[in-house]
């Protein structure tokens, strides 16, 4: 079985070599009718603009089916082998080479839609059609069929014919076998067919009677090339083409019976003065009709430029209208669909490692569906694209019975914003052509609009959240400034208040029994017990609010005092162990922030963990110094964020974060709870 396609692929050439053989071999053999000086050379010669379209529409390799035509048209015509393989190589390489050099050098296009292409054909028709002209003219020379005297003769009329083969018949057979660029409008048919109509009777009129030395009827010629001009201009280079097939039919017919203005003494001179009049014709309306489809072409350009402008202001007005992110993305897949003409689109967020992509939203399609269509058109494509990707089907009658069977062509396209891959904006269409080259920038600008939106997006949302954050920070403060007020207050009132309260009073006992030194030393006694309890009251205070220690020994020192401190007035066991830390100080900022972690973290253990123990850990790891504080407590549901709500927790990260670090939450139901704080530390020893 595995031969069979190959098997099917030679029938179906040889099938299109035997056909190009026939038709070239029936247009030969309707040429050679006009044959009147030499049995081999016709001044009307259609099989080499068939043969030069038909490689160039259908491909190169085609070649066979012109020496196959030519040979066959010869032998059975009477023509020796000699002469029949002579003009075989002759007619083979004027359409190899004609059609070569047109798709190499020109990148012809057979719509023949540019001047390029117009000028390009005639070019090389005319440089080209000299290789058979010439090969043609020596075979018959060598061969004894034409006479020494008439070679310069029989070239010209061989070259001419030939030329005009190429300039009349290559055209109509290009612009008509292929769709036309634009379809056509029913004005457009009527109008060519009110042209075509005058066209046949004026050609018919000029061509169909006896010139009879008429200066009038001679004169009549000109009036044609309106008629071309006008189909050039507004019906296309079919309108021109088929005016062109046209005119040539007529006024071959009436040069070949000897009228018109063109029939001279011998038909042989007649017809190679009417192709040189119809070479200036066809040229004339090859080249109008491909500067008309250009300017068309242009018009039609500019207009999809406005209308794109048009959908992307749109667009970008619908996209900024949109508040949060969820209705971005699926009002970017909305646009794409209703306003890019589109059948369905989704979008993928990419994680903020580029290590994962996931659909965020969809129109046109569900997102069930959305894994079968990857599996589809991005089996051999990169998961994280950084270019567009555009991916067509091959054969429109595609044999996937899938979901999205109906899809024919598909694009992805990053969303990139300043130099960070946002997502991925998919697309899909049921026209192949719907990606086409043109287009993607377009398209392109399309998904640009929509990484802005979603940046700016993401920008707002984070200036909203940070906001937030400022107010609850703000509240925060407020209240944790009013607290401390209130913690002040009640210590200076309930405890130092007293303390001195009762200072007072014994100093004026002091002062009344002056006179009796026993009881001035029991109340000396008293009075500097007194006066140690404020001592180590204000000496408490002021280790809330910052500890001496914290200044003048350091960090380890700080909280080793702290954390014994903290186990004597919670009745909870407290292990500190410092590592790696030496003898040098961090920098002020530093220590500040890790103590008020550690110091915030164990409040937290005292007030809500219902902790046995508690480890604390300092360490310097690679230029990263750690603290820890771990606990046995009842722990809880740790949030994804450190949530607002947690306004100690939101604290200790402000903290480390503003120096460019990092906090940590780990916390398990009946399985304690882990604080890590990590600051990036430029040392400053000693």
């Amino acid at each position: 079985m595995a031969g069979f396609p190959r098997f099917q692929r030679l029938a179906v050439y040889s099938l299109k070599v035997l056909g190009l053989a026939l038709v070239y071999h029936l247009a030969a053999r309707w040429g050679l009718q006009m044959a009147y000086m030499q049995t081999n050379t016709s001044p009307v010669w259609p099989p080499t603009g068939i043969a030069l379209a038909t490689l160039l529409l259908f491909g190169l390799d085609l070649w066979p089916g012109i020496s196959l035509g030519v040979l066959l048209g010869s032998l059975l015509t009477g023509a020796p082998l000699n002469l029949a393989v002579g003009m075989a190589l002759g007619n083979t390489l004027e359409a190899l080479a004609g059609a070569y050099g047109l798709q190499r050098l020109i990148h012809f296009h057979p719509a023949i839609d540019r001047v390029r292409d117009a000028i390009g054909l005639v070019g090389f028709a005319a440089a080209c059609t000299t290789i058979s002209a010439t090969i043609g003219t020596a075979t018959l020379m060598l061969t004894g069929l034409g006479a020494p005297e008439s070679a310069r003769v029989i070239w010209f009329t061989w070259w001419v014919g030939d030329l005009l083969g190429a300039l009349v018949v290559a055209p109509v057979v290009l612009v008509w076998v292929r769709p036309p660029l634009f379809p056509a409008r029913q004005t457009q048919v009527v109008e060519g067919a009110l042209l075509l109509g005058p066209l046949a009777l004026v050609t018919w009129y000029v061509f169909g009677f006896q010139a009879l030395g008429s200066v009038l009827h001679q004169a009549m010629i000109y009036v044609i090339f309106p008629f071309m001009i006008w189909a050039a201009l507004r019906l296309g280079q079919r309108g021109a083409t088929l005016a062109s097939l046209l005119i040539s039919g007529i006024a071959i017919w009436g040069t070949a019976h000897g009228t018109g203005p063109l029939a001279l003494a011998t038909k042989n001179d007649s017809l190679v003065l009417l192709q040189v009049f119809m070479g200036v014709m066809s040229l004339t309306a090859l080249i109008l009709a491909a500067a008309s489809i250009e300017r068309s072409q242009a018009t039609h350009a500019l207009h999809q430029r406005v209308a794109d402008l048009a959908t992307l202001n749109e667009s970008s007005k619908n996209l900024l209208d949109t508040a949060d992110s969820a209705s971005i993305y699926h009002m970017v897949c909305q646009l794409a669909v209703t306003r890019l003409g589109l059948a369905a689109a989704w979008l993928e967020t990419i994680s903020r490692d580029q290590s994962a992509a996931c659909p965020a939203a969809a129109y046109g399609i569900s997102l069930n569906t959305i894994p079968a269509l990857e599996n589809r058109w991005e089996s051999d494509m990169p998961r994280a694209p950084t270019e567009p990707l555009v991916k067509t089907l091959p054969d429109p009658q595609s044999t996937w019975s899938g979901p999205g069977a109906c899809y024919q062509a598909y694009a992805a396209f990053p969303l990139v914003f300043g130099g960070q891959t946002l997502g991925l904006l998919k697309l899909l269409s049921a026209d192949s052509a719907a990606f086409a080259a043109e287009r993607l920038p377009f398209l392109q600008s399309f998904a640009n609009l929509a990484a802005v939106a979603i940046q700016n997006n993401w920008l707002f949302e984070e200036v909203q959240q940070t906001n937030k954050q400022l107010h609850a920070l703000s509240q925060r403060l407020m209240k944790a400034q009013e607290d401390e007020r209130l913690h002040l207050s009640r210590e200076l009132h309930d405890e130092s208040g007293q303390l001195l309260t009762a200072l007072s009073m014994q100093l004026g006992l002091l002062e009344r029994n002056a006179a009796r030194p026993d009881a001035v030393q029991t109340q000396l006694g008293q009075l500097k017990r007194t006066a140690s309890a404020i001592q180590d009251n204000l000496h408490k205070l002021a280790v809330d609010l910052r500890p001496a220690s914290l200044d003048h020994l350091g960090l380890v020192t700080a909280l080793q005092q702290f954390a014994a401190e903290f186990g004597r007035q919670y009745n909870i066991s407290v292990e500190f162990e410092a590592v790696g830390m030496g003898p040098g100080r961090l920098p002020r900022e530093v220590e500040t922030a890790l103590f008020r972690v550690v110091q915030e973290s164990l409040t937290n253990v005292a007030l809500h963990a219902q902790a046995t123990r508690v480890d604390v850990l300092i360490a310097l790891r690679n230029d990263h110094v750690v603290a820890t504080i771990e606990d046995n407590g009842v722990g809880f549901h740790s949030p994804a964020p450190i949530a607002n709500s947690h306004l100690g927790l939101f604290g200790m990260r402000e903290r480390v974060e503003m120096l460019g670090g990092w906090l940590e939450l780990l916390s398990e139901p009946g399985r304690g709870t882990r604080v890590r704080a990590i600051v990036p530390l430029s040392r400053d020893e000693g």
